[in-house]
C-alpha cells in the first residue's frame, strides 16, 4: 500500500515539478555515468568527457570571469563571447584606437592586449559535506548553523590554500544544508585579446535582438591565457568541425553555468515574480535612460559606460523574459499544485508527520520576507549611487568617533588611514559623474517617499512629507546639493587628506539621513538574515521529501561549478502559427540590415557589399539555402555563465559558441521545459567565415587547425 501511494504521488509531483525530457539537467561530472548518452547519439565514449585518469575534454575547458571559455589551440587560444570580452575591449579603447567600434587582431602575440580577466581551470573536486555538517543536525538556531557552515567553509577553504598555495579553492554549495563540495582550479591572471570582431557584427542586433531568435550576431572573440609569460598549454584543447552541424542532430555543452533556483519552494518563485524581477527591471530601465541622457553624443564617455550599460540592458530584459515566462507558463500554479501534494503526502506518512508543519512556516517567513523585499530592494540600489554611500560612510565613521573618548579618536583614525582612504576613495572618484548620481539618489528618495513600510515611512516624514513627487525630488536635490559631498574631487581630496575634520563637521541633512537609513538597513538586514537562515534550514527537509519520492535522484541547481547538458539542434513554436528553424544565414542579416533605420541593424556599406559579393568555401554554407550558416537554435538547458560555453557535436567537436537563451527560455532559472526552453549559439561556420573574410585572421585559423 505504502510503495502504491509513493508511485502515486512521484507520479503526480513529477509532472508538476520537473520535466519528463531527458534533455533536461545541468549535470554534474560524477552524474555522467548515470546517464546513457549513448543512446542519446553520443558516439564517443563518455570517459572521453570527463576522467579523473587522463586529459578529457573537460580539460578544454575555462571559466573567464563571468563566462565560459574553451581552449582551441595548444597554445592558450580560448574562444568566448564578445559580449564576455566587451569591457575589457571597450577599456582598451579611445577615440583614436576604437577597437570596440572596429574589431580588433593581433596578428603575433606581442600585439596582443592584455586584460583584468580571470581565468580559471578545473584541476580537481571533492565532497566534503560531512566535514561540514558534523554536528549541525544538534544545533537548533538557523542563524548559528548557518554561521557554522560558513565558518567551516572557510576554515577548509583556507586549509587548503595553504596546503595548495599556487590553486585557488572555493567551496560550492551544491544542496542548501545537505552537500558541499571543494573544487581546485588553476588560475591564469594573464589573459589577452587576440581577436574580437567589430561591434556591429559581434553585437548585430544590439538590444532590439537581444534574447530574440532568428539570430544574426557573431558573439564571439578570441583571447590568449599566458602562464609566466609564455602562452599556456593546456591539457586538452577542442578540435574544429568546419562543417558544423544539422537538424536533428545531437550536441552537448561543457560550462559554468552561474545560478539557477529550481530546488527552491513555491514561495521563493513568487517572491521573484512580484517583488524581485519587477522592480529590477523597472530601476535598471531607469538607470540605461539616465545613462543614455548622459553619455548623449560623446564617444570617450560612451566607450566609458559601454560595458555598463551592456549589463543593464541585458539583466533587464532577462527579467522581463521571466516576467512573460512565468505569465505565459502555469510554472508557478505547477509549483504551488506541486507543494500542496508534497505537503499531503508528508501528511498521509506518520515517519513524515515532522516535516508536516514546515510548510505553514516557510508561508509565514516569506509572508515577512515579502512586506520587506521592496524598500530592502531600493535600499540596496540607493547604497550603490556614490554620494549616498559617501554620506553613509560619514555617518558611520562620525558614530564611531563620537563613541571613543576624544583623546583615541585621532588613534583610531590613524589605525586605520589606509582603509579609510581605499573605502572613499571607493565612495568618490574624480571620473564619476555627479549629474548622474543626482539623477539616481533622487528617483531612489522618491521612490523610497512612497514606502507603506512603516518604519521607512516614519523616517522619511521625519525630514519631508508630501504627496507631490516633483516637491519630493525637488527636496532631495537639495539635500544633496547642501551636502558639502557633491563635489567630487573635493570631497575626495576632504575624505582622505582630513578624515578627522571632515567627519565631524558635516552635519548635513544628507549625512543625517544616511545615518538613519544605516540604522534601519541594519535591522532589516539582520532580520532578513534570520528569515534567510530559517528557509535554509527548511530547503534540505523539502529535499528530503522529494528523494523519497523520486527514489534519491536529484539534480543540484547550478551554482557557477562545472556541468554538462546535453540536448539537440532543433526549432520550436513559441506562439500559435509562429515556426522557428535552428539556423539562420546571411541572408537574414542582409534582410535585417538593408534599408533599416534600426541603429541596432547597422553594418557599414563595405560590410554589407563583402556579405553580397564574397563566395565562401562552401563547407560553410547552409546545405539547402547556400547561404553561411550564422546562429544555431538548441534544446540544451542552459541559463548565464554558459555564455562562451562550447557547442560540441557527437564526436566532441567543436560547431559553436553558446551566448544567449530564447525569450521564454529566460525562466530556465527555474524551470526547464521542452516546448519553450531553447538556447542560442553563433554557429562555428560564421565564426570562421567572419575571421577568414572580414578578419583576415589566418594565423589564428593555422593555429586552430582549420583550413578552409
Amino acid at each position: 500500500m505504502r510503495k502504491a501511494i509513493i508511485l502515486l504521488f512521484l507520479t503526480s509531483f513529477l509532472l508538476a515539478f520537473k520535466s519528463t525530457s531527458h534533455e533536461e539537467g545541468m549535470f554534474t561530472m560524477s552524474h555522467l555515468s548515470k546517464l546513457d548518452l549513448k543512446k542519446a547519439g553520443l558516439e564517443i565514449e563518455t570517459d572521453e568527457i570527463y576522467n579523473e585518469k587522463k586529459p578529457a575534454l573537460v580539460n578544454a575547458l575555462v571559466r573567464l570571469g563571468g563566462c565560459t571559455g574553451s581552449f582551441i589551440s595548444d597554445k592558450g587560444l580560448i574562444i568566448t563571447n564578445h559580449h564576455c570580452v566587451f569591457s575589457s575591449v571597450a577599456s582598451a579603447s579611445s577615440s583614436e584606437n576604437n577597437y570596440l567600434e572596429n574589431g580588433f587582431y593581433a596578428k603575433t602575440e606581442s600585439e596582443e592586449l592584455k586584460t583584468t580577466l580571470p581565468c580559471k581551470i578545473t584541476l580537481s573536486y571533492s565532497d566534503v559535506s560531512a566535514e561540514i555538517l558534523e554536528g549541525i543536525d544538534k544545533m537548533e538556531n538557523a542563524l548559528s548553523k548557518k554561521k557554522q557552515i560558513t565558518d567551516r567553509i572557510k576554515e577548509i577553504e583556507n586549509r587548503e590554500k595553504k596546503k595548495y598555495p599556487n590553486l585557488d579553492v572555493e567551496i560550492s554549495e551544491m544542496l542548501v544544508g545537505k552537500k558541499y563540495t571543494l573544487f581546485r582550479y588553476k588560475l591564469l591572471t594573464d589573459v589577452r585579446l587576440v581577436y574580437v570582431p567589430p561591434k556591429n557584427i559581434g553585437k548585430f542586433g544590439g538590444e532590439t535582438d537581444n534574447w530574440e531568435w532568428p539570430r544574426h550576431n557573431g558573439d564571439f572573440s578570441v583571447v590568449r591565457a599566458y602562464e609566466n609569460g609564455v602562452p599556456y598549454t593546456p591539457k586538452k584543447h577542442l578540435e574544429v568541425n568546419a562543417s558544423g552541424t544539422k537538424d536533428g542532430d545531437f550536441t552537448f555543452i561543457l560550462g559554468y553555468p552561474g545560478r539557477t533556483y529550481r530546488n527552491q519552494t513555491a514561495e521563493f518563485l513568487k517572491y521573484q515574480n512580484d517583488f524581485v524581477l519587477p522592480i529590477i527591471a523597472d530601476w535598471f530601465d531607469y538607470r540605461i535612460a539616465s545613462i543614455e541622457k548622459y553619455v548623449g553624443d560623446d564617444v570617450d564617455m560612451g566607450l566609458k559606460y559601454s560595458g555598463n550599460l551592456a549589463r543593464l540592458n541585458n539583466t533587464a530584459k532577462n527579467f522581463k523574459g521571466k516576467m512573460q515566462g512565468l505569465r505565459r507558463t502555469d510554472v508557478i500554479e505547477q509549483t504551488f499544485a506541486g507543494k500542496a501534494r508534497l505537503k499531503q503526502f508528508a501528511e498521509s506518512n506518520p515517519e513524515f508527520a515532522s516535516y508536516v508543519p514546515l510548510f505553514d512556516k516557510n508561508e509565514k517567513l516569506y509572508k515577512r520576507k515579502f512586506e520587506l523585499s521592496r524598500e530592502y530592494l531600493y535600499l540596496y540600489q540607493l547604497y550603490g549611487t556614490g554620494i549616498f554611500s559617501g554620506a553613509s560612510g560619514v555617518a558611520m565613521y562620525s558614530k564611531k568617533l563620537e563613541e571613543l573618548p576624544k583623546k583615541e579618536r585621532q588613534g583610531y583614525l590613524d589605525s586605520n588611514a589606509a582603509n579609510l582612504k581605499k573605502q572613499f576613495g571607493t565612495y568618490y572618484s574624480v571620473g564619476n559623474n555627479e549629474a548622474l548620481d543626482k539623477m539616481l539618489f533622487t528617483e531612489l528618495f522618491y521612490r523610497l517617499s512612497q514606502s507603506e513600510l512603516p518604519a521607512m515611512r516614519t523616517l522619511i516624514n521625519s525630514y519631508f512629507i508630501s504627496a507631490d513627487k516633483a516637491a519630493t525630488k525637488a527636496y532631495a536635490v537639495k539635500m544633496w546639493e547642501e551636502s558639502g559631498l557633491n563635489k567630487t574631487a573635493d570631497a575626495a581630496f576632504q575624505l582622505k587628506e582630513k578624515p578627522l575634520k571632515f567627519l565631524l563637521k558635516n552635519k548635513s541633512d544628507m549625512v543625517s539621513f544616511a545615518a538613519d537609513i544605516n540604522s534601519l538597513f541594519a535591522e532589516m538586514q539582520t532580520e532578513m538574515r534570520s528569515i534567510n537562515a530559517e528557509i535554509d534550514e527548511i530547503i534540505p527537509r523539502f529535499n528530503d521529501l522529494e528523494m523519497e519520492l523520486n527514489g534519491g535522484s536529484f539534480i543540484p541547481d547550478a551554482n557557477g561549478t562545472l556541468r554538462f547538458t546535453y540536448g539537440y539542434i532543433k526549432g520550436y513554436e513559441p506562439e500559435d502559427a509562429v515556426v522557428l528553424h535552428p539556423f539562420t544565414t546571411l541572408d537574414g542579416i542582409l534582410e535585417k540590415a538593408e534599408g533599416s533605420s534600426n541603429p541596432d541593424y547597422f553594418l557599414q556599406p563595405e560590410f554589407l557589399e563583402k556579405m553580397r559579393t564574397i563566395e565562401p568555401a562552401d563547407v560553410l554554407n547552409h546545405p539547402k539555402k547556400k547561404s553561411v550558416v550564422v546562429g544555431l537554435l538548441y534544446n540544451m538547458d542552459t541559463t548565464g555563465g554558459n555564455s562562451g560555453s562550447p557547442i560540441l557535436d557527437s564526436k566532441g567537436r567543436l560547431i559553436g559558441v553558446n551566448f544567449d537563451r530564447a525569450y521564454t527560455a529566460t525562466i530556465n532559472d527555474y524551470a526547464w521545459n521542452e516546448s519553450y526552453s531553447r538556447s542560442i549559439g553563433v554557429d562555428i561556420r560564421y565564426v570562421l567565415y567572419i575571421m577568414k573574410y572580414f578578419g583576415e585572421a589566418d594565423e589564428v585559423l593555422d593555429e586552430m587547425g582549420v583550413v578552409l
